[in-house]
């Protein structure tokens, strides 16, 4: 209960209590008197309506093109207008116009959910879109498969000639020379006959490599 209020309803207390006295004792002017007092203080705290009814509101709402053509927004309008306060509104025009723009509000279009993208140069998409066929092929310095083949397994360094070493041979061929190591080196023997055992081979399936490739 605010300042007002209390002070209020001091005053009526207290006027009703001098009418109680005055009817008690008899004095008919006196209750008169404080009759009339409160029912001036009756009508000076009673609530003021507004200066406006819904008359004045609907004239205004009517200026509006789709007030009474579009059911849903003339709906929204009248739903919103019995939950607001008349007393609060100067004017039936602002009032109106409350509401107006909560209807607005109400039934404004959705952003499109591919807004967002608008002006977007494409950065990322050619991982997605590339063109078949369209790849340029990578130039390939040595007779070994390169990183993209299927049966590189690990990165190598390119060179310009033969098979040196186990690592320029595809996988299958590097398996099958270890294989023929293993049958016809003995575990025993010294490390320089492997490798020269290995070098031979490797020395022979790039000739058969490059003779394979040529017939291709």
């Amino acid at each position: 209960m605010d300042l007002n209020m209390m002070m209020r309803e001091q005053a009526r207390n207290g006027l009703q209590a001098q009418l109680d006295a005055a009817v008690t004792n008899g004095d008919t002017e006196a209750a008169r008197k404080v009759a009339k007092d409160i029912a001036a203080l009756e009508v000076s705290t009673a609530p003021k309506s507004a200066p406006y009814g819904s008359e004045d509101i609907k004239a205004e709402l009517n200026k509006q093109d789709w007030f009474g053509v579009d059911p849903k927004k003339s709906a929204k309008a009248m739903e919103f207008g019995k939950t607001m306060d008349l007393a609060k509104f100067p004017t039936a025009a602002a009032f109106a116009a409350a509401v107006v723009k909560a209807v607005d509000e109400e039934f404004k279009p959705a952003k499109a959910a591919d807004d967002a993208g608008e002006g977007d140069d494409g950065e990322g998409d050619d991982d997605t879109e590339k063109p078949e066929g369209k790849e340029k092929a990578a130039v390939r310095r040595t007779d070994a498969p390169g990183e993209g083949d299927a049966t590189q397994r690990t990165v190598r360094r390119a060179t310009s000639g033969p098979w040196t070493k186990m690592a320029d041979a595809p996988a299958d061929i590097q398996k099958e020379i270890k294989r023929s190591a293993d049958r016809f080196v003995s575990a025993k023997a010294p490390k320089e006959q492997r490798e020269s055992f290995i070098a031979k081979a490797l020395e022979s399936h790039y000739q058969t490599h490059q003779r394979n490739k040529a017939k291709k």
